[in-house]
């Protein structure tokens, strides 16, 4: 299979799941990437079509975004975008590699966590009361991960779903806040490092399988009930946290 054809089966089932879950073509998409293009070239592709994806999701969901919950993530994320951005360009990708995987590590067990609690007869705490500094911080994660491996939306859903928030709502409210993180990504990005014909071309090559994604998974998410959507979403982190650590473990050894 060349590149290109892998290129576009990936992006069309990394959209589905993306648009049906609110989360996961950055986890699928930006590990195949970064094997197959420079890092930054791989995240302003990875950025621009998770952009299109949730630029088209919005307006269908506008009504179900949770404006007061995207205020506090969006105030971590200016922060973490902007450091994100600043350790692409300074920092060994590996190093950003295993960050991510203690990260996302901790972002899993807190997620779990935090529904087995509910069938508990003493609860621990985990999903109750989540403050402010918290939101900051896991917008603050988002942030980071976004402008380093294009995955803004781990550490926000973990945050929405913690607080019980439904699917539906934790969907639009990820997608609102992915518009914010990749348009500054991708402004950001061009403005230190340029743009380069790879990724012009990489963009070309997967806009049309992304947009007939997008599609589909639109159409699959009518089916998808809680239960479901946290089985999913666990599952994304799990596939993320593996890649993640065996690409890292190639590189190493």
């Amino acid at each position: 299979m060349s590149n290109e054809v892998l290129m576009i089966v990936v992006t069309f089932l990394a959209a589905v799941v993306q648009t049906s879950t609110g989360l996961g073509f950055g986890m699928i998409v930006a590990p195949i990437l970064l094997t197959l293009y420079q890092p930054i070239d791989a995240i302003q592709i990875t950025a621009v079509l998770t952009l299109l994806i949730a630029m088209s999701v919005i307006p269908i969901n506008l009504k179900r975004i949770r404006f007061k919950e995207l205020k506090s993530l969006s105030s971590g994320s200016a922060v973490g975008l902007i450091s994100g951005s600043l350790l692409l360009k300074l920092a060994p990708i590996n190093g950003i590699r295993i960050a991510a995987l203690m990260i996302l590590g901790y972002a899993l067990y807190s997620y779990t966590r935090s529904h087995f609690d509910k069938y508990r007869k003493h609860p621990t705490g985990a999903t109750q009361n989540l403050t402010l500094k918290g939101s900051v911080g896991y917008g603050f994660g988002s942030g980071l991960m976004g402008a380093t491996l294009a995955m803004p939306g781990p550490m926000a859903l973990i945050y929405l779903r913690k607080k019980r928030i439904i699917p539906e709502d934790v969907k639009a409210t990820v997608f609102a806040l992915m518009v914010g993180s990749y348009s500054f990504v991708i402004l950001l990005s061009i403005g230190l490092n340029g743009i380069s014909q790879d990724a012009i071309w990489g963009v070309a090559i997967c806009t049309g399988s992304t947009v007939i994604g997008l599609i589909a998974g639109i159409y699959l998410s009518n089916f998808l009930s809680d239960v479901l959507f946290d089985v999913l979403t666990t599952a994304m982190m799990c596939v993320s946290i593996l890649t993640l650590g065996m690409k890292t473990l190639e590189t190493q050894f």
